[in-house]
């Protein structure tokens, strides 16, 4: 485990050092967003009672957001609006039922949601780009990269669709869909109900068991 960084004060916007991660896992229901920045800064904003509550943590290159009574959520714990801005994000996890805004990324990257909130990049520039989900939340992605990598194991959907790949392995075993946009081969395997449908030019390699379809084209 790690060390809570403190609050910068009480209120109802707070700051919190936190420096020298590349990921960032939301484990509560908070709604963060992350900005690309030379500095690293972190702000909380919201009701001071859901803010006493935020357990803010760097774990081996992790932001990890959570909440100090263990994660627990309140009924009245509407989460906190967190703005976080940060040179370079490898990794982005919600494990929670929150939701985590990516401005831009770059590089290779990793986004999965093993909760209900969801991931939304809006311009990535990416190497390996990999996209999973375990859970109910959704990932959505646009921009470019080399290689995408998409796995479902639940009923989310990743919507690629704005992203295009090079080339692709998708794996779904779930009811998740999935859809993208790849311009070479794509290895596609369908355990379950989830279809995946890849347009831009789609070489597709098919290996389906039950009732999920892949359409390339």
């Amino acid at each position: 485990g790690g060390t809570s960084i403190p609050a910068s004060g009480p209120g109802a916007t707070r700051t919190y050092a936190a420096t020298g991660f590349t990921g960032v896992d939301v484990g509560g229901s908070d709604d963060v967003d992350v900005k690309m920045g030379s500095a690293f800064s972190f702000t909380a904003e919201g009701d001071p009672k859901v803010l006493d509550q935020l357990d803010i943590q760097v774990v081996n290159g992790t932001l990890k957001i959570k909440r100090k009574d263990g994660g627990k959520m309140f009924s009245h714990d509407d989460g906190a609006r967190i703005h976080i801005v940060m040179p370079r994000l490898s990794t982005a996890a919600v494990s929670g039922s929150g939701n985590l805004t990516v401005e831009r990324a770059e590089g290779d990257v990793s986004a999965s949601v093993s909760g209900s909130g969801n991931i939304d990049i809006a311009d990535l520039k990416g190497g390996m780009t990999t996209l999973s989900i375990a859970g109910s939340g959704n990932v959505t992605a646009k921009g470019v990269s080399e290689k995408l990598a998409a796995s479902i194991a639940g009923s989310g959907d990743i919507d690629a669709g704005g992203l295009t790949a090079n080339s692709a392995e998708v794996s779904i075993a779930g009811s998740g869909d999935m859809r993208g946009v790849v311009k070479g081969g794509a290895a596609v395997s369908i355990v379950g109900s989830g279809d995946v449908t890849l347009t831009g030019g789609a070489k597709c390699a098919v290996n389906t068991i039950g009732s999920g379809e892949a359409n390339c084209s």
